[in-house]
C-alpha cells in the first residue's frame, strides 16, 4: 500500500509541475513535502528528486539538464532534511512544523541559489522571488493538505501513535 501511495504522490507532483511560475519553477514540490511527512525521508527524497526532473522536463529542461540534475539532487536533500525533522521530532507539534519549514525554505531558495551561483551567475537573482514564492506556496499547500488528511494518512506513517 505504501507504493501505491507514493505513486499517488509522485503522480500529484505531475500535476503540480504542469502549474508553472517561471521556466521549471513550479507547483511540483508540494506533494513530495506531503511524502516526505508521511512517507518518510527516503521517499520523500526520491519523490522530491522525481518531481523537480518532471517538472523541468515539462518546460523543456531550460537550464540544461545537468543543472536540472543537479537542482533535483538538492531536492532530495532538502525533502529529506524535512521529512527527517518531521518524523523525528513530530509531525504535529507547531514548533516543529515551523523549524522543518523554515529549513525546507532555507535549503531550496538561498542555500540553492548560492550553490548555483558558480553555474548561473548573471541569472542568479532573477529566481529568487519566483523560487520564493513557490517555495512557500508548496510548503503551504503540503501543510494544509497534511491538516485535513493526517488521521487517514497515519496509517502509512507506522511511527504515528
Amino acid at each position: 500500500m505504501r507504493i501505491v501511495l507514493a505513486a499517488v504522490f509522485l503522480a500529484l507532483c505531475v500535476v503540480g509541475a504542469n502549474v508553472k511560475l517561471m521556466g521549471s519553477i513550479a507547483l511540483d514540490s508540494f506533494a513530495a513535502f506531503l511524502g516526505a511527512i508521511v512517507l518518510g525521508p527516503v521517499d520523500g527524497a526520491v519523490l522530491g528528486f522525481f518531481g523537480h526532473m518532471i517538472s523541468a522536463l515539462l518546460a523543456g529542461f531550460p537550464l540544461t539538464l545537468p543543472i536540472h540534475l543537479i537542482i533535483g539532487v538538492l531536492m532530495a536533500i532538502c525533502m529529506a532534511a524535512f521529512g527527517y525533522i518531521r518524523k523525528r521530532f513530530g509531525r504535529d507539534k507547531l514548533s516543529v512544523i515551523l523549524v522543518s519549514d523554515v529549513i525546507a525554505y532555507v535549503i531550496n531558495v538561498p542555500l540553492e541559489l548560492v550553490l548555483m551561483y558558480p553555474l548561473l551567475k548573471g541569472t542568479i537573482v532573477a529566481f529568487f522571488l519566483p523560487l520564493t514564492i513557490a517555495t512557500i506556496v508548496n510548503l503551504v499547500i503540503c501543510e494544509i493538505l497534511y491538516k485535513i488528511f493526517a488521521k487517514r494518512l497515519a496509517p502509512f506513517m507506522g511511527d504515528v501513535k
